[in-house]
């Protein structure tokens, strides 16, 4: 009882003391209580957004290796129809068959030559026998007509008259006149033998000087036109398969996180109240609207070919095939063809809308027809009270990516490192000198030589056509021109911004 006691009256003599100790006691416990579950709230928060960025990070990688995948697939049929409206190996091979008839009609020429010389030869030594033998011939005849004369009686008159003819001939065989007639004649039948030669028809396939120049020409124009084409094609190609994807991307990743995340999403995508099919993207109208790069396949690659043919006459046109160009030279005429070609008489860029997607309703009907869909208008049209995402949608929302001022400069930027490819294959290689060995020796480089190692060496224009031509080759192979896309940093952010951008999607 006295320890109880004792207690009490310590409670009561230090009560205030011991109420503002529970409290700051109860306070801290609380507080901590507080803050150690603020800090697992905080962290669970920060690693779902983590991982809900790794997903995303993750996802949108995923994208850009598939834009490359699908860009290779549609390579070929962009290929193939290039490499056939343009065939410029028939032309050189045409050039090449030419050659060698002319080689072997020359050798032919050069045996009939041979022979008629022979042939002539031995006519003259023939006739030099036979003239040989004639002289002979009369020499004895007048013998015969002296001793006739004395022996034979009138009766044999008649006799005797071949062998006064015979008389008659005598005194003009041994005379210079025939020898001299001879020659002239034989002159005169190798004149016509020549001229015989000359007018002999040309052996088909041989071409003659007008027709050379004129396959020449269109050789030069074809390789140009065909590797710039292609050039264009392709990179306007990846552009649009890379705005497809990424916005198909960002459909399909904003509707997935407001289905799994409804309740408590981890990036708020989706408004109160919202039903989670807002976005949802029909699989036909994704398959439709992945097929809208047939307009540029079999479309929009003739227009781009159109108008790069008429900067190559403007440009390259007026080069003759024998001229020599040197590096700058090469670079001017290089930069001169993307002028003519990207920019319109008043230097604005062109537009390339109308290359990549049809522009009306009837070219998106063709495309469709032409992609092997059925026209549902169902699908197609726009219907405001339908939750799905319709592919006039999707098609508006890309021509507004290809007419804003980002996609010029991502152009520009690919542009720029593709016709770099292209400039060292075509250029950089035959003009430049290549990098000698390293020696010891240190030597003086003279002023000559310091500007034949500015300027390189000079080539003529019909000796760079074949590596010019190849180069189309190389661009629809997609090897290292399709790989430079995927170092082109502007084209990456360019990806990450029409991934990224969820304004509308989120606030539907």
């Amino acid at each position: 009882m006295t320890f109880i006691t004792s207690v009490k009256d310590y409670v009561k003599r230090h009560r205030q003391g011991l109420l503002v100790t529970a409290t700051i006691v109860g306070g801290g416990y609380f507080a901590g209580k507080y803050a150690t579950n603020k800090i697992r709230d905080i962290q669970e928060k920060s690693t779902a957004e983590r991982l809900a960025k790794e997903n995303l990070k993750r996802r949108f990688q995923q994208n850009q290796n598939d834009c490359v995948f699908t860009v290779l697939s549609l390579l070929p049929t962009l290929g193939d129809q290039i490499l056939h409206d343009m065939n410029i190996e028939k032309d050189w091979a045409k050039l090449q068959e030419s050659r060698k008839l002319e080689k072997i009609e020359l050798r032919l020429r050069k045996e009939r030559e041979e022979a008629a010389r022979l042939k002539e030869e031995q006519e003259a030594m023939s006739q030099l026998s036979d003239e040989k033998d004639i002289n002979e011939s009369g020499i004895l005849v007048d013998a015969d007509v002296a001793s006739s004369t004395t022996t034979i009686l009138p009766e044999s008159q008649e006799q005797s008259e071949p062998a006064q003819d015979k008389e008659e001939q005598q005194p003009k065989s041994p005379a210079p006149q025939p020898l001299a007639l001879d020659s002239s004649v034989s002159s005169l039948s190798t004149s016509l033998t020549v001229e015989q030669e000359d007018d002999r028809p040309v052996p088909e396939g041989i071409l003659d000087k007008r027709e050379k120049h004129l396959l020449w020409e269109e050789i030069k124009t074809k390789s140009f036109t065909r590797t710039f084409t292609s050039i264009y094609s392709v990179t306007l190609l990846t552009l649009l398969t890379h705005i497809q994807l990424n916005l198909l991307g960002r459909f399909t990743y904003i509707w997935s996180v407001s289905v799994l995340n409804k309740s408590e999403p981890t990036i708020r995508l989706q408004q109160e109240g919202e039903e989670p099919d807002v976005g949802f993207l029909d699989p036909q109208v994704e398959r439709m609207f992945l097929s809208a790069s047939w307009w540029l396949l079999h479309r929009g690659w003739k227009q781009c070919a159109e108008r790069v043919q008429k900067a190559v006459e403007q440009v390259v046109s007026g080069i003759p095939l024998k001229s020599t160009l040197d590096y700058s030279e090469a670079e001017e005429l290089l930069q001169n063809l993307r002028r003519a070609i990207e920019f319109d008489d008043e230097g604005k860029p062109i537009s390339y809308r109308t290359w990549m997607l049809p522009d009306t309703e009837k070219e998106e009907l063709e495309f469709i027809r032409g992609a092997g869909f059925d026209e549902d208008q169902d699908i197609y049209s726009n219907n405001s009270n339908s939750s799905t995402i319709t592919l006039k949608k999707l098609l508006d929302e890309t021509r507004d990516f290809i007419d804003s001022p980002d996609f010029n400069q991502v152009l520009g930027s690919c542009l720029d490192e593709v016709f770099a490819i292209f400039d060292h294959h075509a250029f950089v290689t035959a003009l430049l000198p290549a990098n000698e060995p390293i020696t010891s020796s240190i030597r003086e480089v003279t002023a000559a030589e310091a500007l034949a190692l500015e300027q390189g060496k000079r080539v003529s224009l019909a000796n760079l056509l074949p590596t010019i031509g190849r180069q189309s080759h190389l661009v629809i192979a997609g090897n290292e021109y399709l790989n430079a896309f995927a170092y082109i940093k502007e084209l990456q952010a360019f990806s990450a911004l029409i991934y990224t951008q969820y304004g509308d999607e989120s606030n539907a």
